[in-house]
C-alpha cells in the first residue's frame, strides 16, 4: 500500500455512549484505500462498538464518520454540550459585566448557539440522507450513460437502462461497507439456506435475475474455498471454519470497498484461523479490498495489518505501523499487551516477564490532560505534555 493512497475512511472524534457508559470516547483515525488497519485491545475496550458505529448499526453519540469523502455518520452530543457550556460561561461573565458588555456577550452567545444549532441540523440531515444523496448521484450517472444509447430505440438497451435505474434507486453508500462477524453461527440465519444467506444482499439491492444471482453465489462459494453443492445446505451442516467462509462470501458478494472483520478468527481452532486469515489476505489482493481488522490476538494482527491502533477503555492510546509498534511500543498499555504474547519456546516462556498496566500509577491527568500526539512520523500516542517529553526521549 502506498503512503500517498487516498483516504477511504476517516473517523473524527467518534463517541459512542450508552447511558453513563462511554464505550468509545473521542477516537480518531484514517484508513487508506487498500490498507489493512488493525484495531486491538482487551475485551470490552470498544473495538467492536467502533466497527458497528462505522457501519451504522448504531447512531453515533458525537463525532463524524466520512466514507469516500461523504459524511455517513454524525453525532450531535458535542454540539449540545458546547451550547450548555456556553450558557454557563455567559451567566458567570454577566454577573460583573457592564450593561454594554452584557449586550455584547448576549449577541455573541446568540451567534454561537445559532451556529451550533446549524451544525446539529446538518449532522441530522447527513446521518439520515447520505444514502439518498448517494442514490441521486448514481441515478444521474445512469441517465448520462444511457442517454446517447437510448436514442437508437433498442429494446435490450431500454431493458438494461430500467434495470440499472432500479438498482441505482435502491443503492446505499453503506452497502459498500460490509462486516464479517465474530461468531459465525450466530450471524447466520439457521432457517435460510447458504444460497439465500449469500444472495440476500443482492436481492435487497435490486437484482431480480435468478440466473445471475445463482451464478454469483456459486462464484463466491468457490472463491472462499467451498463448492456449489453447499448452496442448498443450512448453516448447522457446516464446521466453524466453513461457516466463517460463508460469512466472508456474504460480505464480498456485494463488491464492497471496505470490510470490517470483527474478530473473524477468535471463535475458530488455531489451524482454521490460519486458513481464514490466508483467505482474507488473498481476497484483499485479488479484489483490492480495504480491511478494518478487529482482534485481541496481537500475533495475528502483526502478520495481517499494515497499521495498528491500540484501544483501552474506549480510548485510542497508540497508533503506528505494524513494524513500528512492535519495535518501539511506547504507551504502557501497549507494552503490557505485547508482554502477554506467548511464544512456543519453553526457555523464553520461563524468563518472560508480564508487564502489568496500572493506569492510576502510570499517569497523572488531574491537571495536564492527555491527547493523541505524534511522537514520531506516523507514530501517535495518547499522552500529556510531561509524558510527551518522556516518550520522545524514550525513542531517542
Amino acid at each position: 500500500m502506498s503512503n500517498n493512497a487516498e483516504t477511504l475512511l476517516r473517523v473524527e472524534n467518534l463517541c459512542q455512549y450508552f447511558g453513563a457508559n462511554r464505550a468509545v470516547d473521542d477516537v480518531s483515525f484514517e484508513i487508506k484505500k487498500g490498507e489493512v488497519f488493525g484495531l486491538v485491545g482487551e475485551s470490552g475496550c470498544g473495538k467492536t462498538t467502533t466497527g458497528r458505529s462505522i457501519i451504522k448499526l448504531y447512531n453515533i453519540t458525537s463525532g463524524n464518520i466520512f466514507f469516500k469523502g461523504i459524511r455517513i455518520g454524525a453525532g450531535i452530543r458535542s454540539y449540545q454540550v458546547a451550547i450548555e457550556e456556553a450558557k454557563k460561561e455567559y451567566k458567570e461573565k454577566i454577573a460583573s459585566a457592564s450593561p454594554e458588555e452584557k449586550t455584547r456577550l448576549a449577541n455573541e452567545l446568540k451567534k454561537f448557539i445559532a451556529a451550533r444549532q446549524n451544525d446539529i441540523k446538518k449532522a441530522r440531515f447527513d446521518q439520515k440522507n447520505c444514502d439518498k444523496e448517494y442514490s441521486k448521484k448514481l441515478i444521474q450517472e445512469v441517465k448520462e450513460k444511457y442517454a446517447p444509447l437510448l436514442a437508437n430505440g433498442d429494446e435490450s438497451v431500454k431493458k438494461d437502462y430500467r434495470d440499472a435505474l432500479r438498482k441505482a434507486k435502491k443503492a446505499k453508500l453503506a452497502t459498500q461497507i460490509q462486516m464479517i462477524f465474530q461468531d459465525p453461527i450466530a450471524s447466520l440465519d439457521p432457517r435460510m439456506t447458504v444460497r439465500e444467506i449469500i444472495a440476500e444482499g443482492l436481492i435487497i439491492r435490486g437484482e431480480r435475475d435468478k440466473k445471475v444471482i445463482d451464478e454469483k453465489v456459486y462464484q463466491m462459494l468457490e472463491r472462499v474455498g467451498l463448492v456449489r453443492e453447499h448452496a442448498s445446505r443450512y448453516p448447522h451442516e457446516f464446521s466453524g471454519g466453513q461457516r466463517q467462509r460463508i460469512g466472508v462470501a456474504r460480505a464480498i458478494i456485494m463488491n464492497p470497498e471496505l470490510i470490517i472483520a470483527d474478530e473473524p478468527v477468535s471463535a475458530l481452532d488455531v489451524s482454521v484461523q490460519a486458513q481464514v486469515i490466508n483467505l482474507l489476505s488473498d481476497l484483499r489482493h485479488d479484489l483490492g479490498l480495504t480491511i478494518l481488522f478487529i482482534a485481541h490476538d496481537l500475533s495475528v494482527v502483526k502478520y495481517f495489518s499494515d497499521r495498528i491502533g491500540v484501544m483501552y477503555f474506549g480510548k485510542l492510546v497508540e497508533l503506528a505501523s505494524s513494524d513500528e509498534l512492535f519495535k518501539n511500543p511506547i504507551h504502557p498499555y501497549t507494552r503490557s499487551l505485547l508482554s502477554a504474547i506467548p511464544l512456543p519456546d519453553p526457555i523464553y516462556e520461563k524468563k518472560r516477564e508480564r508487564i502489568i498496566y496500572r493506569p492510576l500509577a502510570e499517569h497523572d491527568y488531574s491537571v495536564d490532560k492527555p491527547s493523541l500526539r505524534e511522537i514520531a512520523p506516523g507514530h501517535f500516542v495518547q499522552c500529556n505534555d510531561a509524558e510527551f517529553k518522556k516518550y520522545k526521549a524514550m525513542l531517542k
